[in-house]
């Protein structure tokens, strides 16, 4: 989550940065970047006190990508940064970036990079769709695509009864991804709650390090199954 400090400047986790933890500076050599304002209520005030809120360009110290962020002040007229009151919000901030083996493959590695963007936009119900569609390219991609295995229900669980996922992983994977990505797809909309979302993130990443971390063994198990896999497709991240 984003912090202002006594400085002006905010603590963030920068999207042009991989999701790093970075310093966005309100101004470059010396000079403000800019700034806009409007009023706002102060807070635990009941008789309409007004104060400013400022709506300030930021740049990350580490990358330079550009953000705004929105600050209400103590006063009319206060002075920054002395008279901060508190951050009310920051665009745009990265959330913490799921590690992934090297040996993903690129699209794959893309998909659930563009799923995370999705959770950072706060767009949940995309990134719960894109979540499972990850898991149903890394079963295709792993030989579970027959005529018998003709949806992702049947993919999950024919990859544990190989012995590529566990029992419980499998429970996982039908609960926490493949379900909330149905509702999404084909269900009347409701909200997808941030808690979910992170959920089934944390689920696809960790079925990804099922079928790409060990690889050798994998394979091994997938020949094994009389499975085909995709082996010539390039790969994503060499480190992450």
């Amino acid at each position: 989550m984003a912090v202002i400090n006594k400085l002006g400047n905010i603590v963030a986790h920068c999207p042009g940065c991989s999701g790093g933890k970075s310093t966005f500076e309100y101004q470059v050599d010396g000079k403000p970047l800019g700034m806009t304002k409007t009023s706002g209520q102060k807070p635990y005030s009941h008789s309409g006190i007004e104060t400013d809120i400022q709506y300030r360009l930021m740049r990350c110290a580490g990358c330079g990508m550009g953000a705004i962020a929105r600050i209400r002040m103590h006063d009319t007229g206060g002075r920054y940064p002395e008279d901060i009151w508190d951050l009310l919000w920051f665009y745009p901030e990265a959330k913490m970036r799921a590690s992934l083996p090297p040996g993903v493959p690129k699209k794959i590695v893309s998909e659930f990079r563009e799923a995370e963007l999705c959770i950072e936009a706060n767009c949940n119900r995309a990134a719960a769709a894109m979540f499972r569609s990850v898991l149903d390219k890394v079963f295709r991609a792993n030989g579970y695509k027959t005529e018998k295995e003709y949806n992702l229900k049947l993919q999950i669980n024919a990859a544990a009864k190989d012995g590529v996922i566990t029992e419980a992983r499998k429970k996982k994977a039908h609960d926490d991804v493949r379900v909330l990505g149905n509702d999404v797809l084909h269900e009347e909309w409701k909200e997808v709650k941030d808690e979910d979302v992170e959920t089934a993130h944390h689920y696809t990443q960790r079925i990804l390090e099922d079928f790409y971390d060990d690889r050798d063994s994998v394979i091994k198990l997938l020949k094994e199954a009389g499975r085909k896999s995709g082996e010539k497709e390039s790969t994503g991240e060499s480190a992450t």
